[in-house]
């Protein structure tokens, strides 16, 4: 028990707030995630192909942008968790 209390307090504060903010951010796109299920996993709606051309854009802009954000909060979570590895193994 007491090395458990010691590795909390010696992880920074502004680590453990960086690492939320993170996890924060990947939260924030469940929803939108959500709504490109709902168009790539609707196959009982009848075909317009003049709308599934607007809606594949704009599907195809909303993945891409959350790609990027996606990739790049991962890359900074793993910064982040390597910071407070090796700060608790200093």
């Amino acid at each position: 028990m007491k090395n458990s209390v010691i590795c909390i307090k010696t992880v920074p504060y502004q680590e453990i707030l960086n690492l939320r903010d993170s996890l924060e951010r990947l939260e924030s796109w469940k929803q939108p995630l959500e709504v490109l299920e709902k168009y790539f996993t609707n196959p009982t709606t009848p075909i317009n192909k003049k709308k599934v051309v607007k809606q594949y854009y704009a599907s195809a802009k909303l993945f891409e942008t959350f790609n990027k954000e996606f990739e790049s909060l991962i890359a900074e979570s793993q910064k982040q968790l390597a910071i407070i590895t090796q700060n608790q193994n200093s």
